[in-house]
């Protein structure tokens, strides 16, 4: 369940996030209008095109230019590109088709359902979580790693019949073109440039493991 149906906030990652340059990472933020203010949803963002028009080709320019030596970039950056270039007005829309491409690319074919659609909502924070449970017909709950841990009533999910699971999460260790030593909590693609699309996928489903708490 993506929950596009909440107030955007600028913290986080939902409208930027990190590559690795031969400097260092760096952020790749996408610039945004919101409609409004401080209530704006997150699939009532709209991306601002006219006064940073070209904020895509910079955005191009920068991954070609530290990951083309990468040996995932020739098969993923026409898919990147393609998906980047087209007509964008909503960010959603465009945050949405970049997941469905990365998800393809590695070969995951879980069902993204949207909040949106679900008309799944919530006025307390608990009452939030089981509802997106119920409207995603899951029977468990994947905590994240982090404050997750400490916030989610665990004790309320359990006595309505669901079974918490966490992870036990083991960061990646990969040749990365752009540093000799590893650089953890970048985006998804620093994996897919550097590395074959094979190996990128097994990676990715096989850098954790599942437990139940």
């Amino acid at each position: 369940m993506v929950m596009d149906n909440m107030v955007y906030t600028s913290k986080g990652y939902i409208s930027k996030n990190r590559i690795l340059t031969n400097k260092g990472w760096q952020y790749l933020t996408v610039p945004l209008i919101k409609p409004n203010g401080f209530q704006t949803k997150i699939n009532e963002l709209i991306i601002e095109n006219e006064s940073q028009a070209n904020w895509k080709i910079k955005h191009l320019r920068t991954i070609k230019h530290h990951y083309q030596k990468g040996q995932g970039f020739k098969y993923f950056f026409p898919l990147l590109e393609n998906e980047l270039l087209k007509q964008s007005h909503n960010y959603f829309e465009l945050q949405l088709r970049l997941i469905k491409c990365i998800l393809d690319y590695l070969n995951i074919s879980t069902e993204i359902k949207l909040g949106s659609k679900e008309s799944t909502g919530g006025v307390k924070e608990r009452e939030l979580i089981i509802n997106i449970l119920k409207d995603s017909d899951c029977s468990d709950m994947l905590l994240g790693i982090g404050a997750s841990n400490t916030y989610v009533d665990k004790s309320y999910i359990t006595s309505k019949g669901y079974r918490i699971l966490g992870q036990e999460f083991s960061h990646p260790k990969y040749e990365q073109i752009n540093t000799p030593e590893s650089i953890n909590g970048l985006s998804v693609v620093d994996l897919i440039f550097n590395t074959s699309r094979h190996e990128a996928e097994t990676i990715v489903k096989n850098c954790g493991k599942i437990k139940k708490l």
